[in-house]
């Protein structure tokens, strides 16, 4: 009875999920009239989406840039240098924290910090060092179990034949472990894909007018552009268009989890054939 219980109570959560995501795909199926070249290669002032396409690519490359390598050294520090003990668990519970810390509270953080304390104001390099906060932890932990999963016996084959412990990780376990942090990168760039509230008060301005020309230039993406057009200005656009903007986001989002998806499974296929 229990057995059953269980398993019509599974398929219904899978039915219910199955439900809610037909349904979104429904409403953004609205927007396949607009997704046209003009439309995402047009100007906002005419009625098109390049500067917040563009601007989004802009946040997610910096944001990658800085928390990438930050990362996979913390990742590498905490794998293979850190010593057990009650700082390395501390620093373990800080990172889990971290991670699930609400985005607008790194909004606050950032517009406190980056924006008023070290006098950057809202711009794209403040959005970016925001962005990196909130993808840190999960790029340091897919490094880390990345790490975790080379076996020690091939850390030590290296070691027995001469080779320093930084010589190891570099030219034996980071190219093993690499497929897995990219797969980080990928994931952590999707915790930040549909993210408005931090880069709110960070990094956007939907009064600036073309692309920014420096770091220290504003940017407009696409989550704050229709946060703007559906909050302040519903008649900026037609509903096809808001629909259009929509569907260019949630397809964004769909690709970049397809991607870390296609990696994982490659790491898990090379990962198979070397074991």
């Amino acid at each position: 009875m229990m057995e059953k219980t269980t398993m019509i109570l599974c398929g219904f959560s899978a039915f219910l999920l199955l439900v809610v995501f037909g349904y979104i795909c429904y409403l953004l199926s609205s927007g396949l009239e607009a997704l046209r070249p003009e439309f995402l290669f047009t100007s906002i002032l005419d009625g098109g989406i390049l500067e917040p396409v563009v601007g989004t690519f802009y946040l997610f490359a910096g944001a990658t840039a800085i928390v990438a390598p930050v990362g996979t050294l913390a990742a590498i520090y905490m794998v293979e240098y850190a010593p057990r003990g009650r700082l390395t668990k501390l620093v373990d519970t800080a990172i889990n924290n971290i991670a699930g810390i609400p985005s607008i509270i790194f909004g606050i953080f950032g517009f406190t910090f980056f924006c008023k304390l070290l006098g950057l104001g809202i711009c794209l390099l403040s959005g970016w060092l925001t962005m990196a906060c909130m993808m840190l932890p999960i790029m340091i932990r897919s490094a880390e179990e990345a790490l975790k999963m080379i076996p020690v016996h091939i850390r030590e084959a290296s070691l027995a034949l001469g080779a320093t412990r930084w010589q190891t990780i570099r030219h034996v376990v980071l190219p093993a472990a690499m497929p897995g942090i990219l797969t980080g990168v990928v994931l952590s760039i999707g915790r930040i894909a549909g993210e408005t509230a931090a880069i709110l008060f960070t990094a956007c301005f939907y009064t600036m007018r073309g692309l920014p020309r420096t770091p220290l230039d504003p940017v407009l993406t696409l989550t704050y552009y229709l946060y703007v057009l559906i909050l302040y200005m519903p008649g900026r656009l037609e509903p096809r268009q808001v629909f259009g903007l929509a569907l260019v986001l949630f397809l964004l989002t769909v690709a970049l989890n397809s991607a870390a998806f296609v990696i994982r499974a490659y790491y898990r296929r090379r990962w198979h054939r070397w074991t």
